[in-house]
């Protein structure tokens, strides 16, 4: 039978939900929602499996976080959601077994949902928990597993730090730009392991006056404090600055979407990015056009009619010689001049030229005769 515990956070701290889990070495699931949403905590025997914010489906939050981090795009992501609601599979088994990520990429994108899901939990001060027993089932040996209570140590080490960094790098939406070299900051930092300083300076190679802080981070696969903590460090030491509210707001001026109205805006951009096809259209047009017919000797001048029917012709294989050689198509009529003295193509006698899509492409393949 299932034994449930269930409270507000206001009358039982999360710390104490966590001590008792674990101390008593419980296996099940603990369900926390507040404000910012839910989220739920995976236990087996007092040690943490997982943690992630309560989705559609158990793993919605890896899948965001592997689109977070550029691992998969959204719209594969969509396809996976999909695979997973017709199947019993998780997101994270689809995602090896098609080669796009490896077994231990997964594991180290779970371990960083974990991560943050718990750092999040640890700064709410309000909301419900439920605990109830119930098996967990995964793959992980308890070498791989956390205690509850070593997991609650760090985390509260970890918010009472947070306090302490870089308010900009605490945020999410502000930007970077270095100002200096990392060899300052290796340095200063000599005495760190060398997978530390690998991590600090994958962050620091982000900062480019563009990335927000947010995804910044996430690209790194730091972690929220992890890379805020860093961030802040290298703030310290003068490598890197925000950018001043003048320049964000500058910078986000020229980087939002303006919304489409209902009705056609007709910018001036538009006239001048449609002038090229404009003029390719005509060029297309004029080669593509049936040949005037050739009228008898007393309804027009046959010798006229059939210099047409050739300025049409050497008109389209003129446009068909400047795709091939420029691997674009002419944008204006003046750009035929420049195969002057080229190779010619096929002559006007010829068939049109042909195409067959291959596995390396399309080819353009000569006329037969």
């Amino acid at each position: 039978m299932s034994v449930a515990l269930h409270g507000n956070l206001r009358d039982f701290g999360i710390g104490e939900v966590f001590q008792l889990i674990g101390q008593q070495q419980k296996t099940g699931m603990l369900a926390v929602d507040g404000d910012a949403g839910g989220l739920r905590i995976a236990f087996d025997g007092g040690s943490v499996v997982w943690a992630e914010s309560a989705g559609a489906y158990e793993g919605a939050a890896l899948g965001d976080m592997l689109v977070r981090v550029g691992l998969i795009r959204p719209e594969r992501r969509a396809v996976l959601e999909a695979e997973v609601a017709d199947s019993d599979r998780s997101l994270g088994d689809l995602v090896v077994e098609a080669g796009e990520v490896s077994a231990d990429v997964a594991r180290e994108i779970t371990d960083l949902v974990t991560t943050d899901t718990i750092f999040s939990l640890l700064r709410w001060r309000s909301g419900s928990f439920h605990f109830t027993s119930q098996p967990v089932f995964h793959n992980r040996g308890r070498a791989d597993l956390l205690p509850a209570e070593q997991i609650l140590m760090d985390g509260l080490r970890m918010v009472d730090e947070w306090r302490t960094l870089d308010p900009v790098a605490t945020g999410t939406d502000g930007i970077f730009r270095r100002t200096g070299s990392f060899d300052t900051y290796r340095e200063a930092h000599s005495g760190e392991a060398p997978e530390r300083l690998v991590a600090a300076e994958r962050l620091f190679l982000l900062i480019d006056g563009r990335l927000q802080v947010r995804r910044a981070i996430d690209l790194s696969r730091l972690g929220e404090f992890e890379g805020a903590r860093l961030l802040s460090r290298l703030r310290k030491l003068g490598v890197i600055e925000p950018l001043s509210d003048e320049e964000l707001a500058r910078f986000r001026a020229r980087t939002q979407v303006r919304p489409r109205s209902a009705a056609f805006r007709f910018d001036a951009w538009r006239l001048f990015a449609a002038l090229p096809y404009a003029a390719l259209a005509l060029v297309v047009w004029l080669a593509a056009r049936p040949a005037p017919p050739v009228e008898g000797f007393l309804g027009g001048d046959p010798v006229a009619a059939a210099d047409a029917v050739h300025e049409a012709l050497r008109l389209r294989q003129s446009a068909l010689a400047f795709r091939f050689a420029r691997g674009r198509w002419p944008s204006r009529v003046s750009d035929l001049e420049e195969l002057r003295g080229a190779t010619r193509m096929a002559g006007i006698e010829a068939d049109s030229y042909y195409f067959r899509r291959r596995d390396d492409g399309v080819v353009a393949l000569a006329p037969e005769r």
